[in-house]
Order: C-alpha cells, then structure tokens, then sequence
C-alpha cells in the first residue's frame, strides 16, 4: 500500500500550466518542471484511482528525470573519458602512417584532440533529441492527465458525460496517420476501473491504460532516440581531423586522408553507439538504477509481479500482451537488446510497469522542496537532480 494518506503537497496543474510548461525555451528548467508536474499529476491521480495502483504519471517521472543529465550535458565528462579510453585501444590497430600525419601530437594525443572537439556538438545534438522526445511525449500527455483529472472526480465523474468530455479532445484514428486511438482506449480503460470493486479488476484496467499509453509513448518517440543512437560522430571526427592537419599544412590530398583515417572513424563511432546506448538504456528510480538491458528484477523472490497482475484474466490486456510481451507472465527475457527497435522498448516497459504497478517507492518525490522552489523561480536549482 502507498502511505496514507499521500502527501499532496502541490494542487493539480491546470491546462494552462501545462501549456506554459510546453512553451519553455529553456530545455534543461523545462525538463524539472515537466518531471514535476508528471509527480504532481501521479499523486493527484490516486486520489483518483486510488493509491494502490500507479498511473503511467508514475513512471514518466523517472523516466523524465532520467532524461534530465543528457539534456544538461552532465554526462560529457563521463563520456569523453570512456571514449578516449576505448580510442587509445582501437588505435593499437593502426599504423605509422596515421602517427606521422599527425606529427608531435602522436597517434594517441593527436586523435584525442580531434575527439575532444567533436563531443560537444555530438553531445549538444543527444541532448537536443533528447529534450525534443520529453517536450514532445509532455505536450501531448500531460493536458490528457490534467483532462482526466479534471472530469473524472467528482459526484459525475463516473459517467459516459465525463469520459466522453475527456475522448473529445483526442483524434481518433492510427498513430502512424496522427490519430490517438491508443490514448482513446487507455481513457476509457482509466474511466472503466473508477467504477470497479475487486481489485483484481481495478488493477487489470490501470496497468491496460498505462501500457497503452506507454505504447503510444514510444511509439512517438521513435525519431528522438533513433536520433541520440545516432549521432553522426564519424563525419564530425574527420571533418576536425581535416582542420587539424591542414592547419599543420599536410599536403596529402583529401581523398588519402580520408582512406587512412576512415576506418579509424568508423571504428570511433562504433564505440560511442555502444557507450550511448549504455547510458541511454538506464532508468532512475528512488530505489535502484535500472539496466534496461538486463531483465527486469522479479518484485519479490516468490513472484516476478503483484497478486493482482500475476495472472491476467481481462480479454483485451491479455490480446494486448500477447502483441507486446515476448515472455508472458515471466520478467526473464524482458531485457531489451536494441533500445532503437520500438518492439524490444515495448517488451521491457510492459514488464516494468506490470512488475512496478504497486511499489509505493514510485510516489517519492523527484526533487526537493528547496529545488521546485528554485526552478519555478527560473533558477537552476543546486543540488543532485
């Protein structure tokens, strides 16, 4: 059981706050406001749903803050320390050629140098693809959950009125054509469990909602992290090379340069899609650092889930199960090899969110009195985010 009662510290955002929020031009203070207002909406939300089953609000927090050290660049020394350490051992492979072109700096130093000026931008581009899949995910999410709470509390909140006020601000239609169909189910998934008794039942309804949301979410997402994975490494590596060496007054035509020093790019850029997606496939949560590409840990040693989602009855989760989850009713093999592929994404978020539904550590607050404080006020706040 969550605490109880909740602490609710904040009121719930209003659609014009959470437009304001989207407006932000400021990605890094926008990213601490997004994330808090997904913990508000979460905590608001179980007054609604009740305290014992999360909604996808409770997951988008972490998610969010998770986000947060790629859009304020906090990982660059991390990272340019980790590629510079595999560079010098795939620069073994290499011979004297590339060592005498690059003179007094060496084979080691000289590539170094070049590395060290391309990460900026190379970072500057993850955050912004980054930043761009947590405006884009917020902005369509947070005024359906300021929505939800707003028509579904209250003496006529479980009325076909109140759902049908929420489904009107949808688009029906596919996702792929720019229809929301899946955010039209995961409402009235929402709506159905406010008027359930069992458990059982409650619990199906709020973990369909959640991974149909989940399931538009990434889906959505698609272009951003395929845009983090890929940034163009390579052609920034040479196109400073170039600059270094015709500073030196080399006088080897570009075609050569770019023969010996190529597969020394191509062999970089591997190397920093392997530390991206390392560092892109992890999950903050209060308790634990999530490796999206490990399985997800079992919630207890006896069960991989909670007593109400350990075997799914309701006809159109288990359909939509069999779709997402390559390993029913079982965490191992939810492990996701290629955070890139929506299908591996979907296999693990379905197995986190049934796993997770009910672990009251998710209603922890991301941030400080203090640090929500600073940052409504404009100012980045100190502190760990």
């Amino acid at each position: 059981m969550a605490p109880n009662p909740l602490p609710r510290s904040w009121p719930p955002p209003t659609h014009a706050e959470v437009e304001a929020i989207g407006r932000m031009e400021n990605a890094a203070l926008r990213n601490l406001h997004i994330t808090h207002t997904y913990h508000v909406l979460k905590v608001c939300f179980a007054g609604v749903l009740g305290e014992v089953d999360l909604s996808w609000c409770g997951f988008a927090t972490w998610a969010s803050k998770t986000a947060g050290p790629f859009i304020r660049k906090e990982l660059v020394a991390v990272l340019e320390r980790d590629m510079l350490a595999r560079a010098e051992a795939v620069m073994r492979d290499f011979g004297v050629t590339q060592a005498r072109l690059l003179g007094s700096w060496g084979l080691p130093s000289g590539v170094a140098t070049v590395l060290s000026r391309a990460m900026d931008p190379v970072m500057s581009g993850v955050a912004r693809h980054v930043a761009n899949g947590n405006l884009l995910v917020f902005q369509e999410l947070g005024p359906l959950y300021a929505a939800m709470l707003e028509h579904f509390t209250g003496p006529q909140a479980t009325s076909p009125a109140a759902l049908e006020r929420v489904v009107s601000l949808l688009k029906p239609g596919p996702l792929e054509s720019g229809g929301q169909d899946l955010l039209i189910r995961a409402a009235r998934a929402y709506h159905e469990a406010l008027s359930l008794t069992r458990t059982k039942d409650r619990a199906e309804r709020v973990f369909l909602a959640n991974a149909l949301v989940g399931y538009h979410e990434q889906t959505r997402l698609q272009a951003p992290i395929i845009g983090a994975l890929g940034a163009p490494l390579k052609e920034l590596f040479l196109d400073h090379l170039r600059d270094l060496l015709r500073a030196r007054g080399t006088a080897m035509p570009e075609t050569w340069l770019l023969a010996l020093f190529t597969p020394l790019a191509d062999r970089l850029e591997r190397c920093w899609r392997e530390l991206m997606t390392r560092e892109l496939m992890t999950m903050e949560l209060p308790d634990r650092t999530l490796r999206l590409g490990e399985d997800i840990p079992a919630l207890t040693a006896a069960a991989d889930f909670p007593p109400d989602l350990l075997r799914l009855e309701h006809p159109e989760l288990c359909a939509l199960m069999k779709q997402l989850d390559r390993t029913p009713d079982d965490t191992a093999g939810s492990a996701a090899r290629d955070w890139g592929r929506l299908t591996d994404r979907m296999n693990l978020v379905v197995d986190l969110f049934r796993s997770r539904q009910q672990d009251p550590v998710l209603y922890r607050p991301p941030f400080t009195p203090a640090q929500v404080e600073a940052f409504q006020q404009g100012r980045m706040p100190t502190g760990r985010l």
